[in-house]
């Protein structure tokens, strides 16, 4: 649980779950559609009154939408089309048309936005680890790990493995994968691997991220923490990859995915169990569906 002091400091948080922007975006998104503007900006240069929208209100709503005007520019595909750049299909794995397909993109984009900046403000006064550490006491788990890119590996001090059987296999397969004689998760440090789906950091017990100051508590890397430690326990899940259903477009390969139209929020995270109503509530304003998962135990 949470202390009143720490609640307190995560009002900044709550606030930005009670007024999400995604119903905005989509308002904003049709009147652009629909209107004669050739480009998202147009439309933002006419909203200098307030606006109201299932139930919402936003203030200010051109200051509210300037800082993801990236995340919605794939609405301006309609208006200027361009080659396809990946497949966003159903979750019956069903084929999409064009606006369902690039809806699902926009919201995919604006809520992972979002909940970055909600995450951090929320984060922070819990005063937590529970992101940066392997397993300890009972828990059931013999290891954790952590999504990186393959440019985020530089960051981490740690020993890499990169070869043909790693390439093969991921964390899950029934044969462990071993180095030096031992399983993967029986060494004494965390270690970098490259399994067939990309690099992670695996956190075997009783052991901790190399970047967690032991001391603070803090990141020593926090202006260059990698993506996945930006949302730590509440994820946009709109949009689920799909490897499998990747297709060659004139000398490319299209990225695939399927519509979930989900939050995700870690039940472990202290935050999140706090704050159970006010994410809720949230995905549901944003006409998504709410999902809380145990991560860790």
């Amino acid at each position: 649980m949470l202390s009143d002091h720490q609640i307190s400091q995560c009002q900044a948080g709550i606030d930005r779950l009670a007024l999400p922007v995604l119903p905005l975006v989509r308002l904003v998104g049709m009147l652009y559609l629909t209107g004669p503007f050739a480009r998202l900006t147009d439309v933002l240069a006419e909203l200098i009154e307030p606006v109201e929208t299932g139930g919402l209100r936003y203030e200010e709503p051109a200051q509210t939408l300037t800082p993801y005007l990236e995340a919605m520019a794939p609405y301006e595909r309609f208006k200027h089309p361009q080659a396809p750049s990946r497949i966003i299909l159903s979750a019956e794995l069903a084929a999409l048309d064009q606006f369902e397909a690039l809806e699902g993109w926009v919201a995919q984009n604006v809520v992972s936005q979002e909940l970055e900046e909600i995450n951090s403000l929320l984060c922070g006064p819990c005063a937590c680890r529970l992101c940066c550490i392997g397993p300890e006491g009972q828990m059931v788990q013999d290891f954790f790990e952590i999504p990186l890119l393959e440019s985020e590996t530089a960051f981490f001090p740690l020993p890499k493995i990169d070869g043909i059987k790693s390439r093969q296999t991921n964390s899950e397969a029934i044969a462990p994968l071993e180095i030096d004689g031992l399983f993967f998760y029986d060494r004494p440090d965390p270690i970098l691997i490259h399994w067939h789906t990309g690099w992670t950091m695996v956190l075997p017990r009783f052991t901790s991220c190399p970047n967690l100051d032991q001391s603070s508590g803090g990141c020593t890397i926090y202006p260059d923490r990698p993506d996945v430690c930006r949302r730590p326990q509440i994820f946009s899940y709109v949009l689920e990859r799909l490897p499998a259903y990747d297709q060659h477009y004139e000398g490319r390969m299209l990225p695939a995915f399927s519509r979930q139209d989900k939050i995700l929020a870690v039940w472990d995270c202290p935050y999140v169990k706090e704050f159970q109503e006010q994410i809720g509530i949230y995905a549901q304003l944003c006409g998504l569906e709410p999902v809380f998962k145990e991560n860790k135990a």
